[in-house]
């Protein structure tokens, strides 16, 4: 098998040069480069993973821990670290937690064994005292919130500002009797708990709004139709909606003119992450830039691995507010 000196034989580049470029080192030339992948095609030759590791005593592999790799934040999410894995030389473990098939051991043995050098972790791990203990010391940095009750390094934005902010724009379009919509309070995600907390905060200092709250059991398109159903006299009590993301707010869109109902005169619809969909069917909502999350996590997470200590713990992304005709 042909090895890394034998590269170097044959391109006439020393070794180091060929380990650098194998190991995806700035500073190697194009001209390197070049003569370094055609000696590697015409040796045939393998790199030797475990051999790499036991040398350099890293993996160059993370994993990311997320809640359904279905739903649009998620995919965006998987994307943007996807993209900075592969720009920095590392590979993703995906790690999806819905579902009664995954359980704590799966992540765990990652840990324990070594075989990532870090995990990223963009859902609710509960209870925490099942992995506190092996993750605390390990390197890690949440995304949106995740674990905010563990004072770990995290990339996110405010939600708490963020839900503010959305609910003054519903005010100001001239909005009082306003539906804020939500996922089971059970439901693994701190950034539900956090825009709950916003709700009432924001009702407590505007008396003359009336801010209401119903449960939808998942905030995707389908479930729009869900909460018309709540309200089965006919009337919808509401001039304004703020919902959890933008596939619900489309859900809502397509509800409410299947029963006549005038957007965004009769009723206003806010949504939440500012996907495709929601520039499609010009709905306004928060940009939440996910994908810019994915690759700053991956990017800080390598940071603290690779000079832990020397970075901020957390880092908080810009949103902002995105009016369009749905309000």
């Amino acid at each position: 098998m042909a090895t890394i000196h034998d590269i170097a034989r044959h391109t006439g580049l020393s070794a180091a040069t060929v380990s650098r470029y194998l190991n995806g080192h700035p500073y190697v030339s194009k001209e390197a480069q070049l003569t370094i992948q055609l000696a590697i095609k015409e040796l045939g030759y393998v790199p030797n993973d475990s051999a790499r590791v036991l040398r350099s005593g890293q993996t160059r592999r993370i994993a990311l821990v997320i809640e359904d790799a279905a739903h649009p934040f998620y995919s965006s999410l998987i994307a943007g670290v996807g993209a900075a894995a592969a720009r920095l030389g590392h590979d993703i473990l995906v790690q999806q937690v819905r579902g009664e098939a995954w359980h704590p051991g799966r992540l765990m043995q990652l840990v324990v064994t070594r075989a990532v050098d870090g995990v990223i972790i963009a859902s609710e791990l509960s209870p925490w005292s099942e992995y506190g203990d092996w993750l605390t010391d390990f390197p890690l940095v949440t995304c949106d919130q995740a674990l905010q009750h563990a004072d770990l390094p995290g990339v996110y934005i405010d939600h708490r500002q963020s839900t503010l902010d959305g609910l003054h724009h519903l005010y100001e379009q001239g909005a009082r009797n306003i539906l804020c919509l939500h996922t089971t309070p059970t439901s693994p995600c701190s950034s539900n708990t956090i825009r709950l907390t916003a709700f009432q905060e924001f009702a407590e200092g505007y008396p003359n709004a009336a801010i209401a709250t119903q449960q939808v059991s998942d905030d995707l398109l389908h479930n729009g139709e869900e909460v018309f159903a709540a309200y089965t006299a006919g009337a919808f009590p509401f001039d304004a909606v703020f919902c959890g993301s933008d596939d619900l707010a489309a859900g809502i869109l397509m509800a409410a003119r299947k029963r006549g109902i005038a957007i965004p005169e009769q009723l206003k619809v806010l949504g939440f992450d500012d996907q495709p969909l929601a520039e499609v069917l010009g709905i306004s909502t928060i940009h939440q830039p996910v994908r810019t999350m994915g690759e700053r996590a991956l990017e800080h997470l390598i940071q603290c691995t690779t000079s832990p200590g020397t970075h901020p713990r957390s880092i908080q992304i810009a949103y902002r507010l995105i009016h369009r005709e749905s309000t």
